[in-house]
């Protein structure tokens, strides 16, 4: 900037330079397009859902006798006309699918323009300048720009041992030992962050842990956030991981008879992930014992309100009850066909990864398919800048989770909710990159798998097992 110029706030100059760009950014696009282009990047690193789209293309393009002139007014007036409106149809929906103790309504909840925005603003409210918001390793990364911006507060990161299940209650001591860590440095934590199902690691947080985190942030007088926004999207396979929980809202739980003063948990929600519909851009906040939070908070979105399209053609959606019903369950057969069909190609080439009943994506340890490609004495994170390059050299992207702190270095996210065609591409190219033969794929939709006797071989020697107990991370 010229010495000349006009200067920027200080709350602008202490965010120059955030977020740092990745050390590993997608290549630019277009990405890959089988019809409009075939050889583009098929990119396996943004947690979207493509499984189902044409079908919610499908509802979408009915006929629309429902927009209305107050759809093209302010959102002010189209919230106050009798139009349904996701302010009253986001609760509704959490209601008839997380059960939770107290019903969800716009009194104790906000709706906006995707979890993102809910997070950020959540945070400004919660924590001030260099304070801190606790989370346990490995963490979705984008919650660094939430937290961040436009609260200026600081992740504070509870690192553990490489090989213990984060998702299970050994977290807790450590992260007991971050918060008295953190005082004595004078870095106050005002907020600790779940998300349940978890991301980046594919599961759901079983209910005993989440107490746990409740009865900390309760005994250090600070803020649970609870992002519950994969919460559908669960599913049963023939992989399960080894805590194979069922996904229970912390809404349902008696915070009081618990004695956690509720008015310090907050939820995070909605569904568009349940949906595969990222873009339209919808989420909710629940707080249901903290007027005062959702009072300041819900203001802020009166210069930035969800899109009034995605209102109405979401409206429309979550009107029609029996279409909802069967989407999500049809959405919960399909994400454990994308990700059987996966797994086993993973498990043909014998690659550690985590064993999914939620989400999107698995977490794989790629260390013998770098070690084929890299020179004998790289580092990890040689091993990573040369898997990277070689997938990008055959036109498919992975993330590494060493960009979420992941402690296994040698670990990616890998997308399984592309169409079977494109996902099957994709692995073509990622053995093309590193060399390795060609696993048999199976189309789940047509018949049952029968794996190959290295397959069986793998999961009778233990192998398996050990992929869930030992490598969690």
């Amino acid at each position: 900037m010229s010495s000349n110029s006009p200067p920027l706030s200080n709350r602008a100059l202490k965010r120059l330079g955030f977020p740092p760009p990745h050390a590993y950014a997608p290549p630019e696009g277009p990405f890959y397009d089988p019809e409009l282009y075939p050889e583009g990047t098929i990119n396996l690193s943004i947690a979207e859902n493509s499984l189902l789209s044409e079908r919610l293309i499908e509802h979408f393009s009915r006929p629309i006798t429902t927009l209305h002139t107050q759809h093209l007014r302010y959102r002010a007036t189209l919230i106050k006309t009798t139009l349904p409106t996701v302010e009253d149809l986001i609760p509704q929906y959490i209601n008839d699918h997380f059960s939770p103790r107290v019903p969800i309504t716009r009194e104790n909840s906000v709706t906006g323009p995707g979890i993102g925005a809910l997070l950020a603003q959540l945070i400004w409210a919660l924590a001030g300048e260099g304070e801190g918001v606790l989370m346990s390793v490995p963490f979705y990364d984008d919650y660094v720009r939430d937290i961040h911006h436009p609260a200026l507060a600081t992740l504070v990161m509870a690192e553990m041992p490489a090989k213990m299940n984060s998702l299970s209650e050994d977290v807790l001591p450590y992260l007991e030992a971050k918060i008295l860590e953190s005082e004595r440095i004078g870095l106050r934590i005002k907020a600790m962050l779940i998300p349940n199902p978890h991301n980046p690691l594919p599961q759901v947080v079983p209910k005993e842990v989440i107490m746990g985190y409740a009865l900390l942030a309760q005994k250090y007088n600070i803020h649970l956030i609870v992002d519950e926004v994969y919460g559908l999207s669960t599913f049963q396979s023939a992989y399960p991981p080894a805590l194979n929980a069922k996904f229970e809202s912390v809404l349902t739980f008696d915070l009081a008879a618990m004695g956690v003063d509720p008015s310090r948990v907050h939820v995070l929600a909605g569904p568009t992930k349940d949906f595969g519909a990222s873009g339209l851009k919808l989420g909710l906040l629940i707080s249901l014992a903290n007027p005062h939070l959702i009072k300041l908070i819900r203001p802020l979105f009166y210069a930035t309100p969800i899109s009034s399209v995605s209102d109405l053609l979401f409206a429309r959606v979550l009107q029609d009850r029996p279409f909802v019903e069967r989407f999500l369950a049809d959405n919960r057969t399909a994400l454990a066909e994308a990700y059987e069909f996966v797994a086993e190609w993973l498990i043909f080439h014998n690659l550690e990864f985590t064993r999914a009943n939620a989400g999107v994506f698995v977490v794989v340890d790629f260390a013998p398919f770098l070690e084929r490609i890299s020179p004998s004495s790289a580092f990890p994170i040689e091993m990573l800048d040369c898997g990277v390059a070689a997938l990008i050299r055959e036109k498919v992207f992975m993330k590494p989770t060493n960009l979420m702190a992941d402690p296994i270095p040698t670990r990616f996210r890998l997308i399984f909710t592309q169409p079977r065609n494109t996902m099957a591409l994709a692995l073509r190219r990622i053995e093309k990159a590193f060399g390795v033969e060609e696993a048999p794929l199976r189309n789940i939709r047509h018949g049952k798998s029968v794996l190959t006797e290295k397959m069986l071989a793998f999961q009778a020697n233990g192998h398996a097992e050990v992929v869930v107990s030992n490598r969690m991370h």
